[in-house]
């Protein structure tokens, strides 16, 4: 089957390699199956033995997304699946898969298996299948659990605040709370897109120390300021180095001229980036993740705000 599937990705024939799911499920319950590491020899191999294994994997009631070489790994995905092809002695062929939580990346189980040349490559993937999928089921059954709470810290007040005047600017301040001697691309990036967000709003942007911020009113000469603390900030990535998880904890605090009208510390869930992507361009996803958790406070507190 994987060998003929091979033959097919060659001559460019559609449908007729081993089938694939393409719809992420709603619920979160999905693996996602990246294709197998190979060198140059065996990457053909690659797509066709996940999608193989994927097969099993759907056969036994586990919702799979196999995701191509240029894809993004879906965010709902609870588990991520990948491994290696490698050539050994006598033309030996090992299949390895690693089992990994996507929230954090740690390897959860690490499976092999071995068979004497390539003509006998369907049978270790059919043998990886049958042992990883009670595991899968498994995993998957631990990680169901209640909605994360972001972490709250003080709702002030009902936010019945009147929508601003649109003349007047909007203060915006960010810091870094961590103490790190290198801050990172967190700042820069989170800076850019609240920036950005504030503009499309049609409201000016004036920049504020944090200092200036914490716990007060909006400054005289504006009705709206929002502070961002950066509390926490991580990266990382597989040992290949070509797929990063990043995640952040960052309090927002959201003053008008009265007073302080929401206060919280939100934590993103896991984002993830493609392959090799840089620092900041994940940076740039993870500032818009804490922007879409304020979304729906900012519309409450500030009416005219989208």
């Amino acid at each position: 089957m994987i060998r003929r599937a091979v033959v097919c990705a060659v001559l460019g024939l559609a449908g007729v390699a081993a089938p694939r799911a393409h719809a992420e499920p709603a619920h979160g319950d999905a693996v996602a199956l990246l294709p197998l590491e190979a060198d140059k020899t065996l990457e053909i191999y690659g797509q066709p033995v996940a999608s193989e294994i994927a097969r099993a994997l759907v056969a036994g009631n586990v919702q799979v997304v196999v995701v191509g070489p240029r894809m993004a790994v879906p965010e709902r995905a609870r588990l991520i699946i990948d491994g290696t092809i490698a050539l050994g002695k006598a033309s030996a062929v090992t299949i390895s898969l690693r089992i990994r939580n996507t929230l954090d990346g740690t390897v959860l189980d690490n499976l092999s298996a071995t068979v004497p040349g390539l003509a006998k490559i369907d049978g270790a993937a059919a043998e990886l299948s049958a042992r990883a999928l009670p595991i899968v089921r498994s995993r998957l059954a631990a990680a169901r659990r209640p909605p994360e709470d972001h972490g709250r810290v003080a709702e002030i007040r009902p936010a019945s605040a009147p929508a601003p005047a649109p003349d007047r600017p909007v203060l915006i301040a960010v810091a870094d709370s961590r103490g790190a001697a290198s801050p990172g691309p967190l700042p820069g990036a989170l800076d850019a897109e609240v920036t950005s967000w504030t503009r499309a709003q049609r409201r000016q942007v004036q920049k504020l120390d944090a200092s200036r911020l914490s716990g007060k009113p909006a400054p005289a000469g504006s009705d709206l300021a929002i502070g961002f603390w950066i509390l926490d900030w991580s990266v990382d990535r597989d040992p290949s180095g070509k797929l990063a998880m990043a995640r952040a904890r960052v309090r927002v605090q959201l003053s008008d001229s009265r007073g302080v009208v929401f206060d919280r510390v939100v934590a993103t869930d896991t984002v993830l980036g493609d392959r090799g992507l840089a620092d900041p361009e994940l940076a740039a996803r993870v500032a818009r993740e804490v922007l879409a958790i304020l979304r729906p406070h900012m519309r409450r507190g500030v009416p005219s705000w989208q």
